[in-house]
């Protein structure tokens, strides 16, 4: 009986450090659940809690891309883990048939703080709000008594006097021509942004 006991002791740890040993090794090239799985960067677009979420739990939103398509997913940080900002980039452990499914291999903290500069621009009954914030870019529009409409996230680039905005553009999202492109820094105040597009002006406050 003893010596069965033994027995089922040693099966049980030799499983154990065969599950650990595939997990380990299999993370970076053939994980155990995954399958086959390839590496790629993404970048957080939300930090919680925040002014709007409130709760004990730390996590991120986070964006990345596999061939010409966006997927957004959220990671809970543990205690060790860095406090987190929106612009801030992490390396993505994917998987090559289900892109959509992934895991967080590393974060880094580039950035100190999620606050960045925000500009509006007043319209016809509402207003649209844009937030520039360590290279991501929010851009929402409200209607009269503040429903949002469109609420758009991205990446941009300041070349000059000029901002590229790259949209994230998911599966789920309806098609729309609304999507800030390219704005201008106005030429007698810097502290307002022309689109080009749409000729609306909007100014920082």
């Amino acid at each position: 009986m003893r010596k069965q006991k033994i027995n089922l002791w040693t099966l049980g740890v030799l499983f154990g450090s065969i599950l650990a040993y595939t997990g380990w090794t299999g993370f970076g090239t053939q994980t155990f659940l995954m399958g086959k799985t390839g590496e790629v960067s993404g970048k957080v677009i939300e930090v919680f809690p925040n002014k709007k979420v409130q709760n004990y739990s730390r996590r991120i939103k986070y964006v990345y891309s596999v061939g010409n398509n966006y997927y957004v997913d959220f990671a809970k940080l543990g205690t060790e883990d860095e406090r987190q900002e929106i612009g801030n980039e992490l390396k993505l452990i994917y998987s090559i048939k289900k892109p959509e499914k992934n895991k967080v291999a590393q974060l880094s903290s580039s950035y100190d703080n999620s606050v960045g500069k925000k500009y509006y621009s007043a319209k016809e009954n509402g207003y649209v709000e844009l937030r520039l914030i360590n290279g991501i870019f929010k851009y929402k529009e409200f209607a009269e008594g503040g429903k949002r409409i469109h609420d758009f996230v991205g990446a941009y680039k300041i070349i000059n006097d000029s901002i590229k905005f790259e949209n994230y553009v998911f599966e789920t999202d309806i098609e729309d021509k609304n999507r800030p492109e390219l704005f201008v820094f106005s030429a007698d105040n810097t502290r307002r942004l022309v689109d080009l597009n749409t000729k609306r002006t909007f100014k920082r406050f």
